[in-house]
């Protein structure tokens, strides 16, 4: 991943997750699952739809396939597994990317990955990755012909960005302070809250105790910010679920998230969080004096949240 568009990548903030990162989340939501979904096979259950607004190279849903894969082969169910990877894998997994270069790897990625496991792809299979801008909902018609199957990628990409019900939203969201992403959609979801599935209504990030937040200066137009945003949305409107993120630390302590922490308390009933610190910038160091190591190449700390709504 740092090899290709570098300049490209930095302005957007995307960095390439450590693999252990990854591990950690996808085993916490693979269990999570089991423990209050009542999924026996975790993220191999059928009626688990999972989503990454920010899939890059497809490195989560490389792990999340071997993780489903291996859940089958643990519990002697070979015989299923074609079937699963057929009418599971590749019909309730899905996720979107606005790099070009990432998105055609994920999809090698991942068809490879399949293909090692003896699946033969049938002509109308494909891996449910779309080249999109989750930010931002759009719809494209065109009568060019070159431009059709775009067309058609773009409108599935829309059906699932808002009307698609999600249980599991996990991924590394990109980190920018000063997001390019300014739509009038997602700015809304930020400012204006939204219903839930139950009823009840959420004020945005901007309020807190239904007050204005009252700061001269908000960083809350933080990528990774909106990212959560809508993971938040997507999981409240399906009434239940499980956000698993890597993001920017800043969120739990800095006085400008007040409202975004209050909205998470009330959407959420369990909230766990690693802060992996790694903050240059407030020179921490680790418990035996040494330096604090960031898993990422970059100066601003990060903190794996799992984020859990359930019904019991």
């Amino acid at each position: 991943m740092n090899y290709y568009e570098p300049e490209k990548r930095k302005h957007l903030g995307v960095y390439y997750t450590p693999r252990p990162v990854v591990n950690f989340i996808v085993n916490s939501v693979h269990s999570i699952l089991k423990q209050y979904f009542d999924k026996p096979l975790g993220l191999a259950d059928d009626s688990v739809n999972v989503l990454d607004p920010a899939i890059g190279t497809g490195t989560f849903f490389w792990i999340s396939f071997l993780v489903a894969l291996g859940e089958l082969k643990n519990q002697g169910l070979q015989g299923i597994i074609f079937d699963k990877i057929r009418d599971h894998l590749l019909k309730h997994f899905y996720g979107f990317e606005i790099l070009i270069t990432p998105y055609v790897i994920s999809h090698l990625k991942l068809i490879d990955l399949l293909q090692r496991w003896h699946y033969i792809f049938r002509n109308d299979d494909r891996i449910q990755v779309y080249l999109t801008n989750t930010l931002e909902p759009s719809e494209v018609h065109t009568l060019l012909p070159f431009l059709r199957e775009i067309t058609e990628e773009s409108r599935i990409a829309n059906q699932i960005k808002l009307r698609k019900p999600i249980l599991v939203v996990m991924g590394n969201p990109p980190y920018a302070g000063l997001s390019a992403n300014k739509g009038k959609w997602i700015d809304d979801l930020l400012k204006k809250g939204y219903t839930h599935a139950d009823g009840t209504k959420d004020d945005g990030y901007y309020k807190v105790d239904g007050k204005p937040l009252g700061e001269r200066k908000l960083w809350l137009q933080d990528d990774y910010v909106k990212f959560i945003r809508y993971a938040q949305w997507k999981i409240d409107k399906n009434g239940e679920g499980i956000v698993g993120f890597i993001t920017n630390h800043s969120y739990l302590d800095n006085p400008t998230f007040r409202g975004m922490r209050e909205s998470l308390l009330q959407s959420f009933d369990r909230i766990y969080i690693l802060n992996l610190h790694g903050n240059a910038l407030k020179k921490e160091k680790c418990p035996d004096g040494s330096k604090d190591e960031n898993v990422f190449d970059i100066k601003q700390g990060v903190a794996i949240g799992i984020f859990i709504k359930s019904k019991k």
